[in-house]
């Protein structure tokens, strides 16, 4: 062996270095878009409005909630249309965990995006069935909608 061939071409060390970029890169890439939350955690996303009041210490609630959607499915019924058979009870509480200091924002009528494990009641409950509880929601976005709560 001579050891002009022992040297490795400089073309060959540019297209090794390019494949390892495009090995590492493209995981993280594809990673980045999966979805944030666990599909099997039982949670689903919530879309909650109503009056933000502060609940205790350092805690929030909406008070007068309406469930505008479920797992961005809406929930709204629109103006004028035929009401639809009455579904299950909709807690008109929602207890609100993380979102940060939402403080400047009590009294206003918020929108909240939040995944929470909350399911209604089963149409079948049995008697010893314990009291639903206010459900809580784990806060992904806040949005004012109305200054003021009415």
């Amino acid at each position: 062996m001579t050891a002009s061939t022992a040297q490795n071409d400089p073309g060959d060390v540019i297209m090794v270095n390019v494949l390892v970029a495009v090995l590492v890169v493209v995981p993280v890439i594809l990673g980045a878009q999966l979805p944030s939350a666990p599909a099997g955690d039982g949670k689903r996303e919530f879309t909650v409005s109503g009056c933000l009041l502060r609940s205790g210490y350092a805690g929030y609630q909406i008070d007068e909630a309406q469930v505008d959607a479920i797992d961005g499915k809406s929930t709204v019924v629109p103006q004028g249309a035929p009401s639809a058979t009455s579904g299950p009870p909709v807690p008109k509480k929602w207890i609100l965990e993380g979102g940060g200091n939402l403080g400047a924002r009590i009294g206003e009528k918020v929108q909240v995006v939040g995944r929470s494990d909350w399911q209604p009641p089963s149409s079948g409950a049995a008697a010893d069935e314990p009291p639903n509880r206010t459900p809580r929601l784990a806060v992904q976005s806040v949005k004012t909608i109305a200054a003021k709560c009415s």
